[in-house]
């Protein structure tokens, strides 16, 4: 797969992986309109494409899906194979075990050896289970117990019983072997033999049949549709059928760029989203055609400034003596039902290339002055970016200003601050708009009649409310046929050449406007190209950041970066795999960028040696670099995940002092006078005494602007600070760490589990208290104060948790809606009663000192009766 996909041969004039490969559409056919080496899309073409999505279908059922454990499966498997072992073992009654104790020992440990591989084959491959079930039972009928002669005579009467015990074991054996070899042709042969051998005759071996007259065509893009026979597990037989792709093409007339896959059969997937030389790169969505089992792939980036391997970690891990590097992945997991054990699946689509050589290059290349974190965002392009400035694959609205339509959003987030009302992800496209008013209208076809107006302006006639007859019709934009030429897609200018304009049709109640085979096949058009969201008036959604993005549009558009800090023992595609898996079931708005900070984090025995690896100065340097990379791209906010050992890493470098000058510092606004001084214009802290801040008001233009909206000046805001089951020490936060991470961040979550079993041991080893695993009110003792810190008590969650308790935060759905809740609406959990339930603590004099939130949901063993 990996040599099938073009490689990065440049830093800032890469294109984006999002970059189109535009196909003008031809009214005449003629060699002349032609561009010199292109081939037309046809079957020939798209064959190693249907290789690849049938590779991906086996392997889907090759690593097979997540099933409930069950207890009574595992304990009826063991005595089986148990009982088979001991009627197998009865033959070896002539060695005297009683007075061979180191024989008895070797065979006890062999045994148990045996039952547990025989144990585990069995519940993966169940064929083997049901032979050996079959086995033991024949034993049992033909030997009544007995494998061979207890007197060891070979006259014996029952010698021809052995004779049969002895065929059953050896057909046992071959059936055994003969399954085994199957499931390994089938499971792990046959899909690299699908992907892989030149040899395969691919339209013989798949009937592969060509659809001369596809059922329908896009609108916009070429259609290219054609049949092959596969195995149905539905009915248990072959059948035939359809497959169809529909999007854009390169010029060997493979999938590139936007398009979409429907493949018909039972395990078949309906895939949209970004194609590259003939194999789905992401982002795209995926569903299986019968099953429903829907998929996602996103995009995020990384900050590496380890020496090991992105998929292992090694013992001595250390860093990086040449400094951090940037890079990009694409991550594919599962989002809706059953999930497959190979998901999330991470591929680096941007190699890491250290940041001195980017900075090099930015530094090199004078005309287009670039930031080295330009690589990593020129790969970070959403499902939603990749549709803006395309039309719809199977149809769209056009107006006359555009022939193209960028996608709508679903949902818009509206933020109070301290210039007016903001809108992350949208400019203002008027400077006249109120920053105190927002008017936010409902777009929908307007044939559905509803109010909110018309996506398309074009010719059509706005009706009427007194009209109810008629309904208006937006125009649409038609390849052209003319000259028997196929469909194609729309040139990317604003002309019209090549395309046919469909003029305005009204349908009256009377049927006057055609027959009713013409009425329903426009209904249907209409109902495919229906197209819903919200919009808002004065303010222009942008979506694309590229890398060649200028910082200030960034920043005015109101890009927010999602930092992932991993904890010990975890290698980057680990990392990122985990929170792939959290922006997939969160869905997350596309002007979050997520990016994962992965450090030397050791192996499983070298947890002192992560712990001193990342806690080090360099570290914390490469951390502080990160971050201040991030201001210079124009994020102005961002979010830290910190799991586990990893937010101990960024509260020691906070300790340190390596964030002053980086991070935006909140205004004192109630302190006593003995515990600060002002020196310059910084507020240093001398106690720790009723301190409480407040955002600084950032300063205006003469045009009513902030200055961080009109340059790239100040510093960035840490927006939030989430904690997920820290290995921090307890009294060290308490006595510290709060009081410089409150300086910089108003939004503290703590996310904590008294049952956590990793937690249980560090404590263990470190002989201090733990952070996440005592889910109380913080409380300063010196004072009695209270800090400001929402602590989540998650001991009573118990879906997709594993025994350990310490990484479910990607998974539980209350957790990932919770951080969502925090992320995105920046809402405190006294905001978030939905979910989340208050309880008071008590301090050792019986008074109450503060609430602990737990979440709103029952045990997933309750059900009702």
């Amino acid at each position: 797969m990996a040599s099938s996909l073009s490689s990065v041969a440049a830093i800032t004039d890469t294109a984006p992986d999002n970059a189109v490969v535009d196909i003008p559409v031809n009214s005449n056919n003629n060699d002349a309109d032609v561009k010199e080496g292109y081939i037309s899309p046809s079957i020939d073409t798209m064959i190693p494409t249907l290789r690849f999505m049938i590779h991906r279908k086996l392997r889907r059922k090759a690593h097979g899906q997540y099933r409930r454990h069950s207890t009574r499966r595992y304990i009826f498997s063991a005595i089986v194979i148990a009982l088979f072992m001991t009627l197998v073992g009865i033959g070896a009654q002539k060695l005297e075990l009683a007075s061979s104790w180191p024989e008895l020992g070797l065979i006890v440990i062999l045994l148990l050896v045996m039952i547990y591989i025989v144990v585990k084959v069995s519940i993966i491959i169940r064929w083997c289970f049901y032979w050996l079930v079959l086995a033991t039972l024949v034993l049992f009928a033909i030997n009544r117990g007995q494998l061979f002669d207890r007197n060891g005579t070979t006259n014996a009467p029952d010698d021809k019983s052995n004779l049969r015990a002895k065929i059953v074991v050896i057909v046992l054996a071959f059936l055994e072997g003969v399954t085994l070899g199957v499931v390994f042709f089938l499971r792990v042969a046959y899909p690299r033999i699908v992907l892989r051998a030149t040899w395969l005759n691919s339209r013989w071996w798949w009937r592969i049949k060509e659809t001369p007259l596809p059922l329908s065509k896009s609108v916009n893009y070429r259609t290219v549709m054609f049949s092959y026979v596969s195995w149905d597990p539905d009915e248990y037989r072959l059948s035939r059928s359809s497959v169809s792709y529909v999007g854009e093409f390169d010029d060997q007339g493979r999938p590139h760029g936007l398009g979409e896959w429907t493949d018909h059969t039972f395990t078949g997937e309906a895939l949209q989203g970004i194609w590259e030389n003939g194999v789905p790169i992401g982002p795209f969505k995926s569903q299986e055609y019968g099953t429903g089992n829907a998929f996602c792939n996103i995009r995020i980036g990384f900050c590496k400034n380890s020496i090991d391997k992105n998929d292992s970690t090694a013992f001595k891990a250390a860093r990086d003596p040449n400094g951090p590097s940037y890079g990009a992945a694409a991550v594919e997991c599962s989002v809706s039902g059953k999930f497959f054990h190979h998901l999330p699946y991470v591929r680096i689509i941007g190699d890491g290339v250290l940041r001195s050589e980017l900075e090099q290059k930015a530094k090199d290349d004078l005309e287009a002055p670039t930031i080295p974190l330009s690589y990593p965002l020129s790969f970070l392009s959403t499902f939603a970016e990749s549709l803006q400035s395309r039309p719809s694959i199977r149809g769209s609205f056009h107006g006359r200003s555009s022939p193209r339509s960028a996608p709508l959003s679903k949902s818009i987030v509206v933020r109070y601050t301290d210039r007016g009302i903001f809108i992350p992800g949208y400019i203002m496209s008027r400077r006249r708009t109120n920053l105190n008013e927002v008017s936010i209208r409902r777009i929908c076809p307007p044939h559905l009649g509803l109010e909110g107006g018309h996506l398309g302006h074009g010719d059509a006639h706005e009706s009427t409310p007194g009209n109810s007859k008629t309904t208006p019709l937006p125009t649409l934009l038609l390849p052209s046929r003319q000259g028997g030429s196929s469909s194609a897609s729309v040139a990317s200018d604003d002309s019209d050449s090549g395309v046919d304009r469909l003029g305005i049709h009204r349908i009256s109640s009377s049927g006057s406007a055609g027959s009713d085979r013409s009425r329903s096949v426009d209904k249907a058009r209409r109902r495919r190209l229906t197209q819903a969201g919200l919009v808002v008036d004065g303010w222009r959604q942008v979506l694309d950041i590229d890398g060649r993005s200028s910082a200030v549009a960034a920043s005015r558009a109101g890009y927010e970066a999602l930092v992932f800090v991993h904890g010990y023992n975890c290698a980057l595609t680990y990392g990122i795999a985990r929170l792939g898996q959290l922006l997939a079931l969160g869905e997350f708005p596309a002007y979050i960028k997520p990016f994962v900070f992965s450090w030397p984090s050791s192996t499983t025995m070298g947890y002192f040696t992560a712990k001193s690896v990342g806690c080090s100065d360099n570290v914390a340097n490469d951390l502080r670099q990160f971050i201040i990379d991030l201001k210079e791209a124009g994020f102005r906010r961002v979010h830290i995940l910190a799991h586990s050992m990893g937010a101990r890493i960024v509260l020691s470098a906070l300790r340190k002092g390596y964030f002053d000058g980086v991070l935006a510092e909140r205004e004192v606004v109630d302190a006593e006078p003995s515990i600060i001084s002002n020196e310059g214009s910084k507020t240093h802290l001398q106690g720790r005494m009723s301190v409480k801040y407040r955002d600084r008001p950032r300063e205006r233009t003469r045009s009513g602007h902030s200055l961080m909206e009109e340059e790239d000046v100040g510093t960035i805001q840490l927006a939030s600070f989430t904690l997920l089951n820290p290995d921090a020490d307890l009294d060290i936060f308490l006595e510290e760490d709060y009081w410089t991470l409150t300086k910089y961040c108003p939004h503290i979550t703590l996310y904590a589990d008294a049952h956590d079993g990793a937690l249980f041991w560090s404590e263990v080893l470190g002989r201090k208290k733990s952070l996440g695993r005592h889910p109380r009110t913080l409380v300063y003792s010196p004072t009695g104060e209270v800090l400001d810190v929402d602590v989540i008590d998650t001991t009573s969650l118990d879906v997709n948790i594993h025994s350990i308790r310490h990484n479910f935060f990607n998974l539980n759905r209350m957790l990932v809606d919770d951080l969502y809740d925090v992320v995105v609406l920046g809402r405190r959990a006294t905001e978030r009663e939905a979910r989340l339930s208050s309880r008071w603590t008590f301090a050792d004099d019986g008074t109450e000192n503060g609430e602990v939130y737990t979440f709103l949901c029952a045990p997933s063993y309750v059900v009702n009766k």
